[in-house]
């Protein structure tokens, strides 16, 4: 393995990049137009910039997030060989389109906060926040991709672009002063920590197997144009955003960490912001405005309480927690509606938090809403829902599946059993169309169902104890 797109190899002050590492620029890609990637900034060598201009000085990317802070690649800032940090002193961040013009705006650093978690070896956790000493007015910010929406930026096949003043060949030298635009696709999990080759345009990919891609904060990318040249970042680019469309717009899904080759056989390789994501809330590198959107809620009942977990909104705005209000009858105001509050925190590697409110009577209905909040300000109220606490159990959830052929490997959350005897805890499948259904016994949250036909299943946990059974919603299991 090893590190790409570190910059070109000059002396940072005390830092010096290691020669034997790889740079990243856009091969086979397009020029930048004017207006395009306006967030995104260069990284400049501040000893080297008042002699020799930008375009010698750059040795990586990074992206605005917010007026005062700038997300990069941890690697730009880190000695590979001793893990020494460079100093805030020793960077200067340029906003420009173009290297060579002769004047364009700049701004110290006045911190580099480089995610404690970073692991140089494996370059998991490859990211940083570089604190601006003045804030930057006049130029937009890109939106850090939130974990609610993670499913749907980051699904196999959706289009990316990458960008960045890199090397635009595979085997030479040939920096552009004017950054160039890449289109890719992201890769599956499957190629990207599984070994399984994906195909682009045609272009057939190697994959990474999970001694060399951690899938939980790395992902994959890589393009190819019709001619059949494959479209990677190179030299130069570390640190500069993978950039991805969606429901809430474009959002910076990734940016560039490390690679095989440049535009080989192997996709590019990024560190996934969506799993980085608390890290940038703690750093202010995402926007401080009050939520936009109402949290999502999900009530669990149980025997005489309602367990309340609530997901803040898909806005991208950094929480720090949630309000929970139940109203309804309660054992001590068996007449009377009151309403009960209960507070929760976004967990650390998580934007979800929960909350109990006790107190309740069991087949009773109680409307709950939420609201989350950050020191700016409240969300919108949450639409109403409906909670009624009682003594059955609650069965957990399949969270993950692998089938092959006639048998099938369950994953399950956690049941609650309401304080009452498991008589039994099956996975049970039945055939969708003709066939017989086929079940396995839940053991520490695992279950194996065998038997299977050629056919597709429908699977859900199924929880029997003294007071009663309860059943999870479905999970469709494809032949």
């Amino acid at each position: 393995m090893l590190i790409a797109l570190v910059g070109l190899l000059v002396s940072l002050g005390s830092i010096t990049t290691p020669a034997q590492a790889l740079d990243a620029r856009i091969v086979n890609g397009v020029p930048g137009k004017s207006g395009q990637f306006p967030f995104m900034v260069a990284l400049l060598d501040a000893q080297k910039f008042p002699q020799s201009g930008g375009f010698q000085s750059q040795f990586c990317a990074g992206s605005l997030t917010s007026a005062t802070t700038v997300v990069t690649a941890a690697h730009c800032l880190t000695n590979q060989e001793t893990g020494k940090q460079i100093k805030a002193s020793e960077v200067i961040v340029a906003f420009t389109q173009d290297l060579d013009a002769l004047d364009f705006p700049t701004r110290n650093v006045s911190k580099v906060s480089v995610n404690p978690d970073y692991v140089i070896k494996s370059t998991v956790n490859d990211i940083a926040v570089l604190t601006l000493s003045q804030p930057i007015i006049g130029f937009p910010y890109i939106p850090v991709l939130t974990p609610e929406l993670a499913a749907e930026y980051t699904v196999a096949g959706n289009p990316a672009q990458v960008a960045g003043w890199g090397n635009t060949v595979s085997s030479g030298n040939r920096y552009p002063a004017n950054f160039r635009v890449g289109d890719l696709v992201v890769f599956p999990d499957s190629s990207c920590g599984g070994s399984g080759k994906y195909e682009v345009n045609g272009v057939r990919f190697l994959g990474f197997n999970a001694s060399e891609v951690d899938p939980k904060v790395m992902l994959c990318a890589g393009g190819a144009n019709s001619a059949g040249q494959v479209i990677d970042a190179c030299q130069g680019d570390s640190g500069g955003p993978l950039v991805a469309n969606g429901s809430a717009g474009p959002m910076m899904i990734g940016l560039v960490s490390w690679g095989e080759d440049c535009a080989g056989k192997f996709p590019g390789v990024y560190t996934r912001i969506s799993a980085e994501y608390n890290f940038l809330v703690q750093n202010n590198a995402v926007p401080l405005i009050a939520p936009t959107i109402a949290p999502a809620v999900v009530v669990i009942p149980i025997s005489g309480e309602l367990i309340v977990e609530v997901t803040g909104g898909t806005d991208g705005v950094a929480i720090t927690g949630y309000a929970v209000s139940v109203t309804g009858f309660t054992n001590d105001s068996p007449t009377t509606p009151v309403t009960q509050n209960c507070f929760a925190a976004p967990s650390k590697n998580s934007v979800k938090g929960s909350c109990t409110v006790s107190n309740l009577i069991n087949g009773e209905s109680y409307t709950v809403t939420a609201i989350s909040a950050n020191s700016v300000g409240n969300s919108p109220v949450s639409e109403p829902i409906v909670g009624v606490p009682s003594p059955l159990p609650v069965p957990g959830s399949i969270v993950k599946v692998q089938r092959k052929q006639s048998v099938a490997r369950f994953t399950i959350s956690p049941s609650i059993p309401n304080g009452s005897t498991v008589i039994s805890e099956r996975v049970m499948c039945t055939p969708v169309g003709k066939g017989v259904r086929r079940s396995g016994k839940v053991v520490n949250e695992l279950a194996v169902v065998r038997g299977l036909s050629r056919t597709s299943y429908r699977c859900q946990v199924v929880i029997s104890t003294e007071i009663g059974a309860a059943s999870s919603s479905l999970r469709f299991v494809k032949r």
